[in-house]
């Protein structure tokens, strides 16, 4: 079968592997309609990331089941599901109080990174990581139920309230659905965006869509009623040092971006004498199946998927994203927000 994988360091090569079989009586075996890429596809391929030689990268796979073990009982063949990445021993301490994303032995687990993801034609897993799609959800709102999931989870966290005003720094594709979810519960959504096309498209879902440099305090009073932010999101993974000059008091900062370069100094007394936290579990989620049932109440969702590329394709689908060419590392303007393999 096709598929992408890992090579080295900025190098992915579509290629020809070994079709994947059952390996267990509760095994189910997919065929990958498509896969969206995420922000920890595109650092895996900049070198960010750790990935494994050889590994399958991947991890927003949907696809229809064709076939299944023997004790499976929740899905069968013909089914449409979508595969939950976020997989885990089971056994370890972490895992057995629920904190599956700091399983210790989460190296061997991590589908896309060490072990095959799903940029390929076909994938197996085991059936508690594969989760049935409802008949009226497509394809493409269902390959975001995975990162809606997590920003699901980020707002549940920050326990968000209808009269929030939210931050979304950075309007990628996370920082959209934070836009997108932040729309649906708080009163104000702000976004920030240096590139024009995503920030065309953000301003579609944010209540205001500024450059960096727009974003001054004058101006955060003026659309907030001369107020701070509730709740912050960096969904670009070096802006907090923005965040904790426009955090009011009680607010709640959240890092979802990821850029393990990036550090920041703050003073522990501001935190205690304005009341202001730090959410930093946004990972640890394990809420398919509230994402995909708030996920059919979305219908903005699909819209996200900006580029549709076949996996043959996926150099173009890779630099729509990254803003810089896979080949060359040559900088070029971003012309999607959220782009998804085909396979």
């Amino acid at each position: 079968m096709k598929a992408l994988v890992y090579q080295d360091y900025r190098k992915v090569e579509l290629k020809d592997v070994e079709e994947p079989v059952l390996q267990s009586e509760t095994g189910v075996k997919v065929k990958i309609y498509g896969s969206g890429i995420c922000g920890t596809d595109l650092n895996v391929v900049k070198g960010k990331i750790f990935a494994n030689q050889g590994t399958i990268i991947g991890h927003e796979g949907v696809g229809t089941v064709v076939e299944v073990g023997s004790k499976v009982r929740s899905v069968r063949v013909g089914d449409r599901v979508l595969i939950d990445p976020t997989q885990s021993c089971g056994i370890c301490t972490y895992c057995r109080e629920g904190l599956h994303c700091y399983c210790e032995n989460f190296e061997e687990h991590q589908v896309g990174m060490t072990i095959h993801g799903t940029f390929a034609e076909y994938y197996v897993g085991e059936e508690k990581y594969i989760y049935q799609i409802p008949e009226s959800m497509s394809w493409e709102a269902a390959m975001l139920v995975e990162p809606l999931g997590c920003v699901l989870n980020t707002f549940l966290k920050a326990n968000i309230k209808p009269g929030d005003a939210v931050l979304v720094l950075g309007s990628g594709a996370i920082g959209s659905l934070c836009q997108l979810v932040s729309s649906r519960f708080a009163r104000l959504t702000v976004g920030t965006e240096v590139d024009e096309y995503r920030k065309q498209f953000a301003s579609k879902i944010a209540d205001h869509v500024l450059h960096p440099n727009e974003l001054t305090l004058e101006k955060v009073y003026e659309i907030n009623n001369h107020q701070k932010f509730d709740i912050i999101v960096d969904a670009v993974g070096n802006q907090l040092h923005v965040a904790l000059g426009l955090i009011g008091k009680g607010g709640r900062i959240i890092p979802m971006g990821y850029d393990d370069s990036y550090e920041v100094s703050f003073k522990p007394t501001d935190f205690i004498n304005n009341g202001v936290n730090i959410i930093g579990d946004v990972a640890v989620h394990q809420i398919i199946s509230r994402a995909l049932k708030f996920a059919q109440n979305l219908p903005e969702l699909e819209h996200m998927v900006t580029s549709r590329q076949s996996l043959d394709q996926y150099e173009q689908a890779f630099n729509e994203t990254m803003g810089f060419d896979l080949r060359t590392g040559e900088r070029r303007p971003m012309t999607s927000v959220k782009a998804v393999l085909i396979s």
